[in-house]
C-alpha cells in the first residue's frame, strides 16, 4: 500500500512542475493464494483512492483475496495459464459462544462487502456464487471464464506489448515524457 502512496506523491509533485504531466499506471502483478481479509481490503482501499490508475495482473494465481483484488483494478489482466478462484470466507472461531456469534456477524460482514463489491465491478452474480457457498468448495476460474465474467479485461498474449519489467513501480514514479515543459513558477 505504502508504494500506491508514495507513486502518487511523487505523481502530484511531478504534475506541479511539468504542463503535461500524464501519470503511468501502477502495475500490481498478481501471484498469490489470498491472504487476510482485512489486508486485502486495506490495498483495495488504497487502490480505489490513488488518483494514479492501479492495474492488476494475474500472473500465476489469483485466489480468494487475490480474484477481489485482482477484479478492482481500473485495468485487469491475465496471463494465459493463471488460475483465478473464489471461495466463501474463512474463519478461525475460537472463543466461548458469544464470541464465536461475534466472529461470525464480522464473517457476514466482510462477505457482503467482498460479494458486493464484485458484483458491481464484474457480471459475476448471487446465482453463480452461491451453489459454491451451499458445497463448501472452491471455484476455479481460467482466464477466459474471468475475462467473459469481466474480473479480467484481457488476457495477456506474447508479444502483446504489455511490458511486465523490473522496474514496475518505480516505472510511474520516475519518468517524465521529453515533451514535458516545466510550468511556471508564481513568485509570491
Amino acid at each position: 500500500m505504502k508504494a500506491i502512496f508514495d507513486i502518487n506523491q511523487n505523481d502530484d509533485e511531478k504534475a506541479e512542475l511539468y504542463q503535461d504531466w500524464e501519470r503511468q499506471p501502477i502495475k500490481l502483478i498478481l501471484n498469490t493464494y489470498g491472504g487476510s481479509v482485512y489486508d486485502g481490503l486495506g490495498l483495495i482501499s488504497a487502490m480505489e483512492m490513488s488518483p494514479t490508475p492501479v492495474h492488476t495482473y494475474a500472473i500465476g494465481s489469483a485466489m480468494s483475496m487475490g480474484l477481489f483484488i485482482l477484479a478492482m483494478g481500473q485495468k485487469r489482466y491475465s496471463a494465459p495459464y493463471s488460475t483465478i478462484m473464489y471461495h466463501q470466507i474463512s474463519t478461525f472461531a475460537w472463543d466461548k459462544l458469544e464470541g464465536i456469534k461475534d466472529q461470525i456477524k464480522e464473517a457476514e460482514r466482510l462477505e457482503k462487502i467482498m460479494e458486493g463489491m464484485l458484483y458491481d465491478r464484474t457480471k459475476v452474480t448471487t446465482e453463480l456464487i452461491e451453489p459454491f457457498k451451499k458445497e463448501k468448495r472452491e471455484w476455479y476460474i481460467d482466464p477466459a471464464e474471468a475475462k467473459k465474467l469481466g474480473i479480467v479485461d484481457e488476457i495477456i498474449q506474447p508479444g502483446s506489448g504489455i511490458n511486465l519489467s523490473g522496474k514496475i513501480a518505480a516505472s510511474s514514479a520516475s519518468t517524465t515524457t521529453s515533451k514535458s515543459k516545466p510550468k511556471s513558477r508564481k513568485k509570491g
